[in-house]
């Protein structure tokens, strides 16, 4: 997934998406066409909806999330521009709008940077690289979900409006380390997967899954440390995981971790096989970039002899990855 800004495409998407986390408020601030009134605001760039302030978190399916946030200098001005997207027939609601937006501003110090919305199926991924990336020192937010600012770990604060909850949390995270090791015998008739990618091997890997060893040491080195589970504890051997693809294991993994907070920074991996891998290592890494979010290197080694690994006995990975927790 990649972010990008808010463009002619995207726009319908993003207004949608900005308007539904807030509905209930936007609907007793605008009235019925609060929805046409905040895709006209975006378009003209009237504080706070201004463009340049959006990041839309995209992939081929389209918008997966969206964030909007502004400084205390851009809530200050060009609020005037309101009135001709309002109409003067509705200039209470206008002057009422402003009002709230100054309620907004109390306790809004010039080094902290306010969150307008934040909506989407991935909001959890676009908030860590929102505040891994910010400058800021505070980040604010009004919301009628307390749910992911919680589990983020937002302090809740005294509110500014009946139907919104305020939270605030320093731009700050920390790196944690986890480690995963697996291995699986060499076998006839079975199909070699290797972080999501098919080998052109006679041999496969045994196995309840696909029995994809990278995977399988890149879940347990996120398990371990995030949740304090193993792979056993989250995928056991049963019907459902019979030969399932341990790269959508590990991407379910992922998802379930971002929820709480964790993030995949970096991965460092270890494969010792007997068959020869390297025309294969960029494959493999773009295939778990593409999951975990972040940079992946991979190493391939034979064992020299030493290993089991060596006569053709199994293949191992071990893997390190580390883990931002925000």
């Amino acid at each position: 997934m990649q972010t990008t800004t808010v463009n002619e495409k995207n726009i319908g998407k993003v207004v949608e998406l900005v308007y539904e986390e807030k509905q209930e408020f936007y609907d007793e601030l605008f009235g019925k066409n609060a929805l046409k009134y905040i895709k006209e605001a975006f378009e003209y760039d009237i504080p706070p909806f201004i463009k340049k302030n959006c990041i839309v978190l995209e992939d081929q399916k389209g918008v997966r999330a969206v964030l909007l946030y502004a400084t205390k200098a851009e809530f200050r001005h060009g609020y005037q521009r309101w009135f001709s997207v309002l109409g003067l027939k509705i200039i209470p609601v206008g002057a009422k709008m402003i009002y709230i937006i100054e309620r907004i501003l109390m306790d809004f110090s010039i080094d902290d940077l306010y969150v307008v919305s934040l909506a989407g199926e991935f909001k959890e991924q676009l908030l860590y690289r929102f505040i891994k990336s910010s400058r800021y020192k505070k980040i604010i937010v009004d919301t009628l979900n307390p749910d992911l600012y919680e589990r983020f770990s937002f302090g809740e604060e005294k509110p500014i409006h009946a139907k919104l909850k305020r939270f605030s949390k320093f731009c700050d995270y920390h790196t944690l380390t986890g480690i995963g090791w697996d291995t699986h015998p060499l076998v006839q008739g079975r199909k070699l997967i290797l972080g999501g990618v098919q080998i052109d091997s006679q041999l496969g890997l045994h196995g309840h899954s696909d029995a994809d060893v990278l995977c399988h040491a890149l879940i347990d080195s996120l398990l371990g440390v995030t949740l304090k589970k193993d792979i056993g504890a989250v995928f056991p051997e049963n019907d459902e995981n019979k030969g399932r693809s341990s790269l959508e294991m590990l991407e379910l993994v992922v998802q379930t971790v971002n929820k709480s907070g964790f993030f995949p920074s970096s991965a460092d991996c270890v494969i010792i096989s007997p068959i020869k891998l390297k025309d294969y290592r960029e494959k493999i890494s773009n295939r778990l970039e593409n999951v975990l979010g972040c940079p992946v290197s991979i190493k391939f080694k034979t064992g020299n002899g030493v290993y089991p690994e060596s006569e053709m006995k199994g293949i191992t990975a071990m893997c390190v990855t580390n883990v931002d927790k925000v």
